[in-house]
């Protein structure tokens, strides 16, 4: 197979970019005098990084094949500090970037370590891959360079950008938050100190940090709506527990009756504050739409009728659990929200066309 292939690249990868960002060097570098010049800098700088090991890995493997193919080249590519997605992407586009100024066979992947391996799947859906070298640097094992070595990759953890927001920004905030409620609020300070540690794993566990950037990307109108929409519920359910725990004897379904009625002042009630968390987002949506010269659809009034609609039926639910509304004020109320419901079906097909005869 190595004599099938006529030309061959020796790739070194740099998934995280240290090598561009400390020499300050422009990816890809291809050709053997400026990958040298590149990699004796990076060198220089830090010699204790492991980059450094798997550039000059690369030009000794360059040096051996040389002579066994008709042309053989040396390159290396990089990704981003921030790796994952960014740096996969940024990562294909050198590679791309390479093949579009040369081409070659095959491919010798120079890695120092599992992390740049992780963009193998990229490299073997442009090029076959004939090797893949890992470097690994040979450590002393005395107890002294042991110890040197941990703080080494402790200093590692304590000042680089990636790992130092873990090492030191969540225990530091958790601390914080820890001190804080010792003198606010005692009585709670585990719950609420656990409460935000269980938080902010369900954050990073489901990604929700990344829905929330992207909302706010795509559409920051939208994302303030989800925003107030959010802290209006929070404060009905506050309220509503708050007012029901000053009750006594009461059953589940009772509870959830005086729960929704609970009132806020000025005739507000709980139930008000949930739908209008719900009408937000939808408000925003309509919006959205208008600001970007786009027409409602049925769809958009519908929503936003059949959420009040919803409420006048929860408010004489939330009365009849409560012991105080009326079964048929209920049914009236769920029988217009079902005409209300049949003759949006109705009317939409016809909504659509005339908007589409507008058009022509």
């Amino acid at each position: 197979m190595v004599r099938e292939a006529r030309s061959v690249l020796v790739l070194c990868v740099d998934r995280d970019n240290d090598v561009g960002e400390t020499v300050s060097a422009a990816t890809p570098i291809i050709g053997e005098e400026s990958f040298r010049e590149v990699a004796t800098r990076f060198a220089i700088k830090r010699p204790d990084d492991s980059d450094s090991n798997a550039m000059f890995a690369a030009l000794k493997i360059y040096g051996e094949i040389k002579g066994e193919f008709e042309e053989v080249e040396v390159a290396l590519i990089a990704g981003h500090r921030e790796e994952g997605v960014k740096a996969d992407a940024k990562i294909a586009g050198e590679l791309d970037q390479l093949l579009s100024m040369r081409k070659f066979d095959a491919v010798v992947l120079v890695s120092d370590g599992p992390t740049d391996e992780l963009v193998l799947p990229i490299i073997q859906s442009r090029l076959p891959v004939l090797s893949v070298h890992r470097v690994v640097v040979q450590q002393s094992r005395g107890v002294e360079e042991s110890f040197l070595l941990v703080l080494r990759y402790a200093k590692r953890l304590f000042e680089e950008e990636k790992y130092k927001k873990y090492v030191l920004g969540v225990p530091g905030a958790l601390i914080s938050l820890y001190v804080f409620l010792s003198f606010a609020m005692p009585s709670y300070v585990w719950p609420f100190t656990l409460l935000a540690l269980g938080l902010g794993m369900a954050v990073k566990g489901f990604s929700l940090d990344e829905f929330i950037k992207n909302t706010y990307r795509a559409s920051p109108v939208i994302f303030a709506s989800l925003l107030a929409s959010l802290l209006i519920a929070v404060f009905a359910l506050a309220a509503g527990f708050a007012s029901i725990s000053r009750l006594s004897g009461l059953s589940g379904f009772e509870a959830i009756g005086f729960f929704l009625l609970s009132n806020l002042g000025e005739q507000i009630l709980v139930l008000d504050l949930l739908i209008v968390s719900l009408l937000l987002p939808l408000a925003a949506q309509m919006l959205e739409a208008i600001l970007g010269n786009r027409k409602l659809s049925a769809s958009d009034y519908g929503a936003v009728l059949l959420t009040v609609l919803l409420r006048q039926i929860l408010l004489e639910y939330s009365k009849l659990l409560a012991g105080s509304g009326s079964i048929f004020a209920m049914l009236l109320w769920i029988i217009i929200t079902l005409v209300a419901l049949s003759i949006l079906v109705a009317i939409r097909p016809v909504v659509s066309s005339l908007a589409v005869r507008r058009t022509l």
